[in-house]
């Protein structure tokens, strides 16, 4: 039985966690008139971070690096909303990817 690729996921969770941390990044630059919003930049950042390490993992064991995409995107979204869409619907999308496919 021929084994799935999951390059789609690895890509749409690499790219994703890219466009997190910089939005993670342009947050912490906004957080110079506000010092919450650097603390909600930082974490994008984390979350970013921990998304790309699930995109990793999804080579390897694709529900467990599907769950850790899922979870970092929604934690993305919820630290930095706007800044973090894109980031967060590119890691959301490769984590149910991983979930589902076969």
């Amino acid at each position: 039985m021929k084994e799935t690729s999951r390059t789609i996921e690895l890509v749409l969770g690499m790219v994703g966690g890219i466009f997190g941390i910089l939005g993670g990044i342009f947050a912490v630059m906004f957080g110079v008139f506000d010092s919450e919003i650097t603390v909600l930049g930082v974490s994008a950042i984390l979350a970013s971070i921990f998304g790309i390490i699930g995109s990793v993992l999804v080579m390897k064991n694709p529900k467990v690096g599907g769950i850790v995409l899922i979870v970092s995107a929604l934690w993305l979204l919820i630290s930095i909303s706007l800044f973090g869409i894109l980031g967060a619907v590119l890691m959301g999308v490769g984590g149910l990817l991983a979930v589902v496919r076969k």
